[in-house]
């Protein structure tokens, strides 16, 4: 072996020497002949001749407009590796939303025997929120060149380079928000029982096909891995209970290319099987789940995570310009996260499409759904001073526990179910009919983003359930000062009230009632005279309008007077320590917790001046010389520097033509548990407390969708017979009239290529 690596060796020194003589005839094309010969003797990569810079190079020039391109097609989190190649064979790589623990050393070392730049591109997202994406211009690299260093940023990306999943830059496709196909499957316990466990659907590796595989065979996998159904439509990720996934994070990406949606889950004492639909839909519609986010939901030892908009804070609200302002709230654990974002967005999807399109929040230009759930804005046609809008997860993921496995399907696979409330204190829902309405529109709607938060958080469940960790490296980017910031203007804004004088608290009245009078009472009175003349026939004349008038102004100055004076008597009677208190509870009130009577009382005290503060209205603050514009400005200043490495989720949004609206995420790891495989769904009503969803179109409509797949669950309603499947009971009494073929549900229909 030595000898012929010698003889090898001999010969390129004689090509070389050989040719040198015409080198100074015929200059570096011969010379770079020379070099890819000897490359291809001695079987070592060709690396191009290198310039001393990038100056001249169309990477460089034509970078800004391929970033901008790209990030107008995809204006939110977006993860991919993006490659453009040019015509003198400069190149240039985007990698989109990095994961936090990719090192920009990392990369510099890949590229290091290229004449390359690395540089951070941010992308705004929300009012102070981005993605920092990372360019990469390299001066002159071939094909095979390029292909190998994909791969190795693969690896570094996704722990893996299986199937290195590159776009071509400029972009073809711009991101698809609405499916064309329908992404609401509702398969019952009953389904996945007959086809993994009774039919056995078989499973093979596509490295070694020749051995099929059950869900039983499965289970006994102590390696993990991905398999594929033998007939095309499922992807099965095994993954051993009670494991840390740090050892098996090489199979996440194989799973989340091949598999675009989450249909549910099989166990047993030993092994955990996720089911996902083999994709159909193209990484533009429904991108991979993102690796880190599912480390990181596998990381979470809380049983609850949750998201709000806080626009019920004491110094939240509208300001001077009529727009609102609120501090965003996330679990620690989701602060500048993929998750975290994208619970944020969908809440705001929430609220605005249940509004009908009226509520629109700043740098958040969403597409238009083609059709909206109510007739008339919710809140409106309720007439409510308040309504709280939640997605949550109760009845989201249905289990049985059987022999010989625990079965676990999604109760819908399009959207979280959908709570209104009237107020954040009562919990009281309005009306069953307006929830099941909207989780129906919700989730036969389409969206993309939607479907991508019901996979999320079917992994947390299923995670927690299984006892599921990650125990690598997970940075929380929890940013500490961010709970009490409001502190400060909360305190001043209550020793203002402590001190005013009897002479002022009439001025700031007055004038507040001149403001709410003239900007909105004189119209509402003006609306009750016509009809009181409409009903009994007569006319007001001008003064009897003008004495309605007066008795209103002095009415609401005498109410709100007698607010100010009770409220300056409550906050002059505190001690300072009570007062401290109150002032957090204003500043951050989910941060305190009543743990005594006294407490309790001075909880009362605080809403006592929050009511205080709503009669005034906030757009009013600047009569104390307080502005609500500046108090949002410190508290975006104040957060500026935190984020993660590529990432920051907003830390406040501004909305237009908002009302005493708020919402959020509940994300609970509890699992809905049955003792029957049918009639166990609490969405089996009739057709008339369903309603049907008012479809009108908006200004800008999404693609139609067709609905041909998947089918609605037939056994949701129609299978009347009784079955018990306990731990330790026989297998299931079939009821095949009841269960739909698989075929039905997820066609065998073949694939080019299996998987992505």
């Amino acid at each position: 072996m030595k000898s012929k690596k010698i003889r090898l060796l001999l010969i390129a020194l004689l090509l070389i020497s050989g040719l040198t003589l015409l080198l100074y005839h015929y200059g570096s094309p011969i010379k770079e002949a020379v070099r890819k010969q000897t490359t291809q003797i001695l079987k070592t990569e060709y690396i191009p001749s290198q310039p001393d810079s990038l100056k001249h190079e169309l990477a460089l020039t034509q970078t800004d407009s391929i970033y901008l391109d790209f990030r107008k097609g995809f204006p939110y989190h977006y993860q991919t590796i993006g490659v453009a190649n040019f015509s003198d064979s400069s190149r240039m790589i985007l990698i989109s939303d990095p994961p936090p623990y990719l090192k920009i050393d990392s990369i510099q070392k890949i590229f290091s025997q290229f004449t390359h730049r690395v540089e951070t591109k941010l992308h705004k997202i929300g009012y102070d929120g981005y993605a920092k994406d990372i360019v990469i211009q390299i001066a002159n690299a071939t094909t095979e060149n390029m292909d190998k260093r994909i791969k190795q940023l693969s690896e570094l990306l996704f722990f893996s380079d299986y199937k290195p999943a590159v776009m071509s830059l400029p972009i073809q496709q711009k991101r698809i928000f609405f499916a064309e196909n329908s992404l609401d499957y509702q398969i019952s316990l009953y389904e996945f029982n007959q086809w993994f466990l009774e039919d056995q659907e078989p499973f093979i590796n596509l490295k070694d096909t020749t051995q099929e595989y059950t869900i039983q065979t499965l289970f006994k996998n102590d390696k993990g891995g991905v398999y594929f159904s033998k007939e095309p439509g499922f992807v099965a990720w095994v993954i051993p209970k009670k494991s840390d996934l740090d050892k098996y994070k090489q199979h996440i990406r194989q799973f989340t290319l091949d598999a675009d949606l989450i249909l549910g889950a099989l166990a047993d004492t030993a092994t955990l099987v996720i089911i996902g639909r083999e994709r159909e839909s193209s990484l533009e519609e429904l991108p991979p789940l993102q690796v880190e986010t599912i480390l990181l939901l596998a990381s979470i030892t809380e049983k609850e995570l949750s998201q709000s908009l806080d626009v019920n804070d004491f110094l939240a609200g509208k300001m001077n310009n009529g727009r609102d302002w609120c501090p965003t709230y996330l679990s620690k654990e989701l602060e500048h996260t993929e998750f975290g974002s994208l619970m944020t967005l969908t809440d705001i999807l929430l609220k605005d499409w249940s509004e009908k399109g009226t509520i629109r929040e700043y740098n958040y230009r969403y597409p238009h759904p083609s059709y909206y759930p109510f007739k008339e804005p919710l809140f409106r046609m309720l007439g409510l001073n308040e309504l709280v809008y939640n997605w949550n997860t109760a009845n989201a993921l249905f289990a049985i526990d059987m022999e010989p496995a625990t079965i676990y399907t999604l109760n819908r696979t399009g959207s979280l179910p959908v709570s209104y409330f009237n107020s954040p204190e009562s919990g009281r829902s309005i009306g069953r009919s307006y929830e099941n309405k909207a989780y129906s529109y919700f989730a036969t709607v389409g969206n993309t983003d939607l479907a991508r938060v019901v996979q999320y958080t079917a992994l947390y469940q299923l995670f927690m359930d299984n006892e599921i960790t990650y125990k690598g490296e997970i940075t929380h980017y929890y940013p500490k000062n961010k709970a009490y910031l409001l502190s400060q203007p909360v305190r001043s804004f209550l020793d203002i009230l402590k001190n005013l004088s009897e002479a002022e608290m009439k001025l700031v009245t007055d004038s507040v009632v001149e403001r709410k009078f003239w900007g909105f009472h004189k119209g509402k009175i003006e609306e009750q005279i016509q009809a009181q003349e409409k009903k009994h026939n007569f006319t007001y004349t001008d003064q009897q309008r003008e004495d309605v008038y007066e008795r209103f102004r002095v009415n609401e100055t005498n109410h709100i007077l007698k607010q100010f004076r009770s409220v300056k008597r409550l906050l002059n009677q505190l001690s300072d320590a009570d007062f401290k208190y109150v002032v957090r509870l204003l500043s951050y009130p989910r941060g305190e917790r009543i743990n005594s009577q006294s407490q309790y009382q001075l909880l009362l005290h605080s809403r006592k001046i929050k009511d205080l503060l709503n009669m005034v209205g906030k757009n009013n603050l600047d009569l104390f010389g307080l502005n609500l514009e500046q108090v949002k400005n410190f508290f975006s200043n104040s957060l500026i520097k935190s984020g993660a490495p590529y990432l920051k989720t907003p830390s406040l949004i501004i909305t237009y033509n908002d009302l005493y609206t708020t919402g959020g995420h509940n994300i609970s790891s509890k699992i809905t548990r049955v003792k029957s495989l049918t009639n166990y769904k609490p969405s089996q009503q009739t057709k008339a407390e369903k309603g049907s969803v008012d479809r009108e179109e908006p200004a800008t409509a999404a693609k139609p969708r067709s609905t041909s797949t998947p089918q609605k669950d037939k056994n949701q309603t129609k299978t009347t017979q009784k079955t018990t499947q306990s731990k330790g009971s026989s297998k299931a009494t079939p009821a095949s009239s009841n269960i739909r073929k698989r075929g039905d549900v997820v066609p065998a229909k073949k694939r080019a290529q299996r998987g992505f």
